[in-house]
């Protein structure tokens, strides 16, 4: 299960040669039709039995479609070619940052960075031109890492279908100790917990509600000797 912290973390950037003197992407992506998987006899590889029920409609036949993205330095000469199966659960598409997160500016809010985030649950996404969930960061923070993820804030529904904002503040890694029970399943988990309802404290109606919320965890957590 993705949340918003598989927005920013996690990812990795092609790098360039130490020398390169113009470091610079070129890329492109193209659709190879026809492909044939490994094992049908090519080059001495034994000849492995297509052997699903319903050979007519299935989708991993003796061919494929691959997607190919090529990604080529033309300073440094560096070049990555990245291959998948182009299926109905996979391949290209076409989108926008505004439904990525990913690309849009943060905002300072309550003395603290909010970037926009890809929505766990797309429920409504559609209808809304605001991003509904967020990494929390420090201002001043150029690039989000593990280092300067202070909390997160997402987008819920009240008792009576109402708008509340959940967060959660200050950070550890898996493993760390009882005390950061919460984020389970992601790279961070957290300390503090609001769902917005009032369990964790005050009812967070707003964005800006919700950063206050974070911002005083954190001064606390500072206040009784903590790094976060």
């Amino acid at each position: 299960m993705r949340g918003p912290l598989d927005t920013y973390l996690g990812w990795e950037k092609p790098e360039h040669r130490r020398d390169c003197k113009k470091p610079a992407w070129d890329v492109s992506v193209r659709v190879l039709e026809g492909e044939y998987r490994r094992g049908h006899g090519f080059h001495g590889e034994p000849v492995v039995r297509h052997a699903c029920a319903d050979k007519e409609y299935c989708d991993h036949g003796p061919t494929y479609d691959a997607t190919v993205v090529r990604i080529v330095c033309l300073s440094c000469g560096t070049a990555r070619v990245i291959t998948g199966e182009k299926t109905p659960d996979t391949g290209e598409s076409l989108t926008s940052t505004k439904w990525l997160g990913y690309g849009l500016p943060p905002r300072k809010v309550g003395g603290l960075l909010l970037w926009p985030a890809e929505p766990w649950l797309y429920m409504g996404r559609a209808d809304e031109a605001e991003p509904h969930d967020f990494v929390v960061t420090r201002p001043d923070v150029k690039q989000v890492t593990k280092d300067e993820v202070v909390g997160q804030i997402g987008k819920g529904t009240g008792e009576r279908r109402g708008v509340v904002w959940t967060a959660l503040a200050v950070t550890g890694v898996p493993g760390s100790g009882g005390r950061f029970e919460y984020g389970y399943g992601g790279p961070l988990r957290f300390e503090h917990c609001n769902d917005g309802r009032g369990r964790g404290g005050s009812p967070l109606r707003t964005v800006n509600a919700a950063a206050r919320w974070v911002g005083a965890r954190l001064a606390e957590h500072q206040t009784q000797g903590g790094a976060a």
